[in-house]
């Protein structure tokens, strides 16, 4: 994985080397670009029940963080929606200003022994995506969210482009065990979360 972290890290190997290969205009899926966002993820080790000292679960800097960007897109006509990192778009759904994108795949965690080759990481991304008005109402800071919509306008098109600029919310990881329950893989049969609040600036 390019970003060498778990969080994000569910995207195929092929879609990595298709974006570091290719140097073209990225095309999103859908007829509306909301924006590319450059996202802080902060381990929120309250929620955390994964062991965040080990590199298979979290890959940290010393701040208890790591950065990624994403693209927010959809298609207006069909109501579908999308949540692209690194070429690989994965589902996404739109309501109001609240996005949501769940994914999951098979991620052997090599510190879990043999025996785990079918573990998997099921990823959730919950944000809610402020206009320029909401985001400097809020001084461009997700921690003063408090649960509510802040003032301002509502992120809508315009015509110098979608009208969205901050996008603050959660990144959810929840470590599957093998299915199969092979003794030898050392995870079994525990599940564990690793959560991380996020933090994203438009920069598209």
């Amino acid at each position: 994985m390019h970003l060498k972290r778990l969080a994000v890290a569910l995207f195929p190997a092929a879609a990595v080397a298709v974006a570091v290969g290719c140097f073209s205009d990225p095309v999103y899926p859908g007829n509306q670009v909301m924006g590319t966002f450059r996202f802080q993820a902060k381990l929120d080790a309250a929620r955390t029940t994964c062991d965040a000292g080990s590199r298979d679960f979290a890959q940290l800097d010393d701040a208890g963080s790591f950065f990624f960007e994403g693209t927010f897109s959809r298609d207006t006509d069909a109501g579908t929606g999308f949540f692209t990192v690194q070429g690989f778009s994965r589902d996404a759904g739109y309501t109001g200003q609240s996005v949501s994108s769940t994914h999951r795949a098979i991620a052997r965690r090599d510190s879990c022994g043999t025996g785990c080759e079918d573990s998997e990481i099921e990823e959730a991304m919950n944000v809610m995506l402020l206009s320029d008005s909401q985001a400097r109402n809020v001084a461009r800071d997700c921690k003063r969210l408090d649960g509510g919509v802040p003032e301002g306008d509502i992120p809508a098109p315009t015509e110098n482009g979608y009208d969205v600029s901050l996008a603050c919310g959660t990144l959810t990881d929840v470590f599957l065990p093998s299915k199969s329950g092979s003794a030898s893989c050392k995870c079994n049969p525990s599940t564990c979360t690793t959560v991380y609040t996020v933090s994203g600036d438009r920069i598209d």
